[in-house]
């Protein structure tokens, strides 16, 4: 009897063994797995901000060596005043320092001893190019590197200027992915040297890093590899080069965090030898399930943490691109109004203008996935919205598509911007008849959003819209990977990827959510879950009048020189009297000086301070003094004072001009 329950037992705990040692495995090998993904994704993040840094600075560093200043005899005064200029600019920058080819200094803004670095000094020489040296300490004890940048005149080069900048600058780079107890992060030189670092002392700043650390840098194994620590403690690291030099960042964690989910998957499988045999398949039901929910929710953080990280890098790039559209735009406008008689320079305009135009939706749909275009909200007739599209839509597909409508009734107003709404709507319709090429038909339907839709969402009534179509359908990972930026099914030319991104960032930019579910061979369903508003629907909104003001006196600041200088000129070519700033303290200081200015516009981003102070100075100290806010998007949204008046990058003469009538009102017009 005692051999036959024993023999009974054993077959029954045996497979909750097995079951236990399949599942603890799997636990091990996916949390071992996020770990690493993790680390990766976060040394990668860093060194694309680094580089983006770094390639800052060498690009100043070549403005500063290619100033006017350096042409002909050498003038020690003007050099002094570039160089204090510059460091007065970007705090960053501890010295400027023009050399001989030698290294020899000639002159350094601020007067004192300075650290040399011949190797990376003699590297800019070489090759003629802009060169970040290496980690530096300076004779006050503290740690810096070199940015080198080669004088050319008469293509050769003359002398090197050099920027010192503190290591202690590039700190809060680390700082911006927050590490767990026990987790370092650095960033390495091309010796090797630690330029700043996280998670450990300060004091090894300057110093090399671990030689294990530097040895799999040097083989290029850049995934997670064990090592032991200078403390004696085993760790696991990775690395990632950082574009555009010989420099690295490195994160490194415990040996205990990395092998912990091992140590959770014995226990686990102690756990489930002990178990009863009343509870076995109970067990072992709840253990599957389990884990399926862990996956999935690891896959949600994962794809949350990717997409976080394209938001913010495309919506930076996105706002680079719109400074650098901003005077192309106004250039081209300008050019247009002062050739009127010359048919092909109209037409050659045009094609300009029209390229350019095609930018600024280009950039439009990179803000609307980083979530930060500027949106007008207002309550909005979802019957009415899509009734007045129904003709566009039909026009945009062909005839062998069948365009279904099922509308309910008595939805209420959603609180969205209606241009954007539109677009999304039209961007869906558009995909699912890509996705029909043999015909189909297209259900565009507008309902109360369900519970299952809202689950992720706060609790509130929400209005769902669906774009749902026959096509060929996407199987899961294609799905998956849909609203990414950039990814597209289509064929070369045939589309940007951005439409679907587009809609995922308007969708979450308004406070809801974008849905797609397809099945390969049946079709796609797009659902655009938006939040419901209050009160009646809006009315439409009138277009701006563009008409022409009274001669004005306007104070234009922008830290952008080209797109400062275009400002300026589409204003004085409509008649005002312009006046330039190239940052918050000098324009305050203009004001300061000159009570008589009649309105100021004013860029957002710049170094030191922003647009918002400046609002904030000039409300306090000249209340009366209207500003006009242009800004390449809207993440700023709690940093302004209420009530600014905004105009988006890039802009048009009439669009500028269009801003200013808004602010001055009707009474100012000639």
């Amino acid at each position: 009897m005692r051999r036959s329950i024993s023999l009974f037992a054993i077959t029954g705990l045996l497979p909750v063994v097995v079951l236990g040692g399949i599942v603890g495995t799997a636990t091990f090998r996916s949390q071992r797995d996020a770990i690493a993904q993790q680390a990766r994704a976060r040394v990668t993040f860093t060194a694309a901000l680094l580089a983006r840094e770094l390639d800052a600075d060498r690009r100043a560093a070549r403005a500063l060596s290619s100033s006017t200043v350096f042409d002909g005899a050498w003038n020690e005064g003007a050099v002094r005043a570039l160089a204090a200029r510059a460091i007065e600019a970007d705090g960053r920058w501890r010295s400027i320092r023009v050399s001989d080819l030698s290294g020899r200094p000639l002159i350094t803004i601020p007067a004192g001893p300075e650290a040399g670095d011949a190797d990376s000094l003699a590297r800019a020489v070489a090759t003629g190019r802009p060169i970040v040296g290496g980690v530096v300490t300076e004779p006050d004890g503290s740690q810096a590197f070199a940015v080198h940048a080669p004088i050319v005149r008469d293509g050769r080069i003359v002398r090197m200027l050099t920027l010192m900048v503190p290591s202690r600058s590039l700190s809060g780079l680390l700082a911006t992915q927050s590490l767990a107890a026990g987790w370092r992060s650095g960033i390495l030189d091309g010796s090797g040297d630690i330029v700043a670092n996280a998670g450990f002392d300060w004091h090894r700043v300057g110093r090399p890093a671990n030689p294990a650390v530097i040895a799999a840098q040097r083989k290029g194994v850049l995934n997670l590899y064990r090592f032991r620590r200078l403390d004696g403690s085993l760790a696991v690291g990775t690395w990632a080069p950082v574009a555009g030099t010989d420099w690295a960042v490195y994160l490194s964690a415990p040996a205990h965090d990395y092998s912990g989910p091992l140590r959770h998957a014995i226990a686990l499988l102690a756990g489930a030898a002990v178990i009863s045999l009343l509870l076995f398949a109970l067990l072992a039901r709840l253990l599957i399930v389990e884990l399926r929910h862990y996956r999935a929710r690891e896959r949600g953080e994962l794809q949350r943490q990717r997409m976080e990280a394209l938001g913010r890098l495309t919506g930076g790039v996105a706002h680079d691109f719109n400074n650098l559209l901003t005077p192309v735009m106004g250039g081209l406008d300008l050019l247009r109004r002062r050739v009127p008689d010359d048919p092909k320079a109209q037409h050659y305009i045009e094609t300009a203008m029209a390229s350019a135009e095609r930018a600024r939706t280009l950039i439009g749909r990179l803000l609307a996935f980083s979530r930060r275009q500027a949106l007008a909200p207002r309550n909005i007739d979802v019957g009415a919205l899509l009734t007045g599209l129904s003709d566009l839509i039909r026009q945009s597909v062909t005839a062998q598509v069948r365009l279904e409508w099922s509308i309910a009734d008595r939805l209420p107003p959603v609180l969205v911007d209606p241009a954007q709404l539109e677009l999304a709507i039209l961007n869906l319709a558009i995909n699912a008849r890509d996705a029909m090429p043999n015909g189909g038909a297209i259900t565009i339907s507008a309902q109360r959003a369900t519970e299952a839709e809202t689950l992720d969402l706060p609790s509130k009534d929400y209005v769902s819209i669906a774009v749902a179509d026959t096509g060929v359908g996407m199987d899961e990972a294609t799905a998956r990977q849909a609203i990414d930026p950039f990814f597209t099914t289509k064929a070369m030319g045939k589309g940007t990827g951005l439409g679907l991104s587009m809609v995922h960032g308007f969708a979450a930019q308004s406070g809801g959510v974008l849905h797609i579910a397809s099945r390969v061979g049946v079709g796609t369903v797009a659902k655009i879950v938006l939040p419901a508003g209050t009160g009646e629907p809006a009315g439409e909104k009138a277009a701006p009048e563009v008409a022409r003001l009274t001669r004005r006196r306007i104070l234009v600041v922008d830290d952008d020189q080209a797109v400062r200088a275009s400002t300026a000129e589409m204003l004085t070519t409509a008649g005002h009297d312009v006046i330039e700033a190239a940052s918050v303290d000098q324009a305050l200081a203009i004001l300061d000086e000159m009570p008589d200015m009649d309105a100021v516009v004013t860029d957002y981003l710049m170094p030191l301070r922003t647009g918002a102070d400046l609002i904030r100075e000039v409300r306090k100290r000249r209340p009366e003094t209207p500003v006009l806010l242009v800004t390449g998007y809207a993440s700023v949204a709690g940093d302004v004072p209420a009530n600014v008046a905004r105009l988006a990058k890039p802009f048009r003469a009439d669009e500028l001009l269009a801003g200013l009538t808004r602010i001055f009102g009707r009474g100012a017009l000639a």
